[in-house]
């Protein structure tokens, strides 16, 4: 009725496809013993061992059944913010830490504060020389005015 031998054939040619695809899509850094393209060798080449040796010996531990897949401990209930271990009900800042962190910001204010003059001499220096090249710009886009219609005038002339 039913060939035996087909169906274990058949088996077989399903569990090297998925071997050979798992392998494939198998990131490199989680293949074990061997490098990556030495086991798809293997199962390319050695069908049936190879493939079992990439189930038993190469796949990533704890990866399931589906090709290339390493998701393998999804939660089972929805994780909120308190599940998370820096969750604290208490906070976590101090106040002798808090006092800290002010102090620190205290003293990049007046550090800010204190290179402020220099920033403004700068930023002078800088707004000047803009305006420089504005006044360049405009000159060489009159320039290029005045060149065109005189080359405009020469051709109304030259015809």
């Amino acid at each position: 009725m039913i060939d035996v031998e087909g169906l274990a054939a058949i088996a077989l040619f399903m569990f090297w496809i998925w071997a050979l695809l798992d392998c494939i899509a198998t990131d490199s850094a989680m293949c074990r013993n061997l490098p990556k393209s030495m086991w798809v060798i293997l199962v390319l080449f050695l069908p049936d061992i190879g493939a079992l040796a990439w189930l038993l010996l190469g796949r990533p531990e704890k990866a399931s059944w589906r090709p290339g897949s390493v998701d393998y401990a999804s939660p089972r209930r929805p994780v909120g913010p308190e599940d998370a271990p820096r969750y604290s009900p208490t906070p976590i800042i101090t106040d002798r830490r808090s006092q800290e962190l002010d102090d620190e910001l205290e003293r990049w204010e007046r550090e800010k504060d204190a290179k402020s003059p220099e920033l403004d001499k700068l930023q002078e220096e800088l707004d000047q020389r803009e305006a420089d090249l504005r006044r360049r710009e405009l000159e060489l886009r009159q320039r290029e005015l005045d060149q065109r219609e005189l080359e405009q005038r020469e051709r109304e002339l030259g015809e």
